[in-house]
C-alpha cells in the first residue's frame, strides 16, 4: 500500500528550516527549559508537525476523488491522530496560544477544497501554516511563545513564493513587486527590533529582480535551499528574542 506523503520537495525545505531556526534562535537566546528530556520533546515535535503537514495529500485526493473516498480518509484520519498525540503533551495546557494557526489551517482546507491550490493565496496561506512549527519548537523548548520568530520565518520565506512568480513570469511587475517587497520587510524588521543581517540573504532576490538570467526551475530551488541554510545560521548568530 503506497502511503500518502507530501512529494513537494519546497515544502520539506520551508519546514526544515522553520524548525532548525526555532532550535537556533532557542539555543542563542540561552533560555532553554529545564529538563533532560529536550531532545525528545523536540523530536516528538517535529514528527508530530510531520504528521500533521502530511494530511493534505489524502484530504486533496478526497476532494478530487469521484468515487470511494475511504481510504483517502482513513489515511487523514490517522495522520491527523497520530500527529495530534504526538504534540498534545507539549501544547495541551497552552493549546489556546496557537488557536489562531486553525483558522489558517481551516482557511487553506477551503481553498484546496475550492480547486485553487496552486493560488498564490493559497500558497502563501500554506507557508503560513509550515512556518508555525518555528514558533511552536520554540515554545516546546524555552517556554516562550515568540510572535518575533514567527514574522522572521514567515516572511523570509513568503519572498520564496514571489521569487518563483518572479522567475516563471519574467514580468517588469514581478520584478518591481520583488524589490518593493524586500524594502518593506526591512522597514518590518527595523520596526519590530529584529536584526537586518538576517535579511542578508535577500541580496539574491534583488540581484535576480534587477538582473534577470535564465535558469531552470530546479536551479533556482537550490538557491533558495542555499539562502534558507545561510538563513538559520544567521538566526543562530544573531537572534535576539
Amino acid at each position: 500500500m503506497k502511503v500518502p506523503l507530501v512529494r513537494e520537495w519546497g515544502s520539506w525545505v520551508v519546514f526544515g528550516a522553520s524548525c532548525l531556526a526555532a532550535i537556533a534562535a532557542g539555543f542563542s537566546t540561552q533560555k532553554w527549559e529545564a529538563g533532560s528530556d529536550i531532545i525528545e520533546r523536540t523530536i516528538a515535535t517535529i514528527a508530530g508537525l510531520f504528521f500533521l503537514i502530511n494530511t493534505k495529500p489524502p484530504l486533496v485526493a478526497a476532494f478530487r476523488a469521484k468515487g470511494t473516498k475511504g481510504g483517502h480518509i482513513a489515511w487523514f484520519l490517522v495522520f491527523t491522530a497520530t500527529g495530534l498525540l504526538l504534540l498534545a503533551p507539549f501544547l495541551r495546557s497552552d493549546i489556546g496560544r496557537f488557536a489562531p494557526f486553525l483558522i489558517l489551517a481551516v482557511s487553506y482546507v477551503l481553498l484546496v477544497w475550492s480547486g485553487k491550490e496552486h493560488h498564490v493565496i493559497a500558497e502563501l496561506n500554506g507557508f503560513a501554516l509550515l512556518t508555525a512549527s518555528a514558533p511552536l519548537l520554540y515554545f516546546v523548548i524555552t517556554g516562550m511563545v515568540s510572535i518575533k520568530l514567527y514574522a522572521a520565518v514567515l516572511l523570509f520565506f513568503a519572498a520564496g513564493v514571489l521569487k518563483v512568480r518572479v522567475r516563471l513570469r519574467k514580468t517588469l511587475f514581478y520584478r518591481v513587486l520583488m524589490i518593493a517587497y524586500c524594502a518593506v520587510i526591512l522597514n518590518i524588521f527595523y520596526v519590530l527590533h529584529m536584526n537586518l543581517v538576517l535579511l542578508v540573504p535577500f541580496a539574491e532576490n534583488v540581484i535576480s529582480a534587477l538582473w534577470p538570467r535564465e535558469e531552470k526551475l530546479k536551479t533556482t530551488g537550490n538557491i533558495e535551499l542555499a539562502k534558507s541554510i545561510v538563513f538559520v545560521i544567521l538566526v543562530g548568530i544573531f537572534w535576539e528574542q
